[in-house]
């Protein structure tokens, strides 16, 4: 049964009088889901597990688990596939510094990472196997 709009008047005196109903607790299975979705997103176990609300012995634990382990491994591969893309945008993207002269833009400067970038080429060289 849903809620409508109906005025307060006409409600019974018994409905407001009760205690909402208590959170349900999260399942075993849902702490496991947030913990891989932190660990993708943040690459470390300690946060994804401070971020899950569990200790970081229990989520040793549940590495210790083949499937588990496997789900993790899967996370932390997307989180460096992202940390790798991250990079690749900032070896090839230049930054840009504006140069002003008594208040007035005059030019730019363009910058590319070029420590960056010879990281990426030695990670790509590695990858394929040079």
């Amino acid at each position: 049964m849903g809620w409508t709009e109906c005025p307060i008047e006409e409600v019974p005196a018994e409905v407001p009088a009760e205690r909402p109903p208590r959170p349900r607790k999260r399942t075993l299975a849902r702490k496991k889901s947030d913990y891989e979705r932190h660990l993708a997103r943040w690459g470390n176990h300690a946060e994804a597990a401070a971020r899950t609300g569990v200790d970081a012995r229990t989520a040793r634990r549940w590495r210790e688990e083949p499937a588990f382990a496997r789900r993790c491994a899967i996370a932390l591969s997307f989180y460096r596939e992202a940390i790798e893309v991250e990079a690749l945008r900032r070896a090839q993207t230049p930054e840009y510094k504006t140069i002003w002269h008594r208040g007035r833009q005059v030019g730019h400067l363009r910058r590319f990472n070029t420590t960056l970038m010879i990281r990426v080429i030695d990670m790509i060289d590695r990858r394929s196997g040079r």
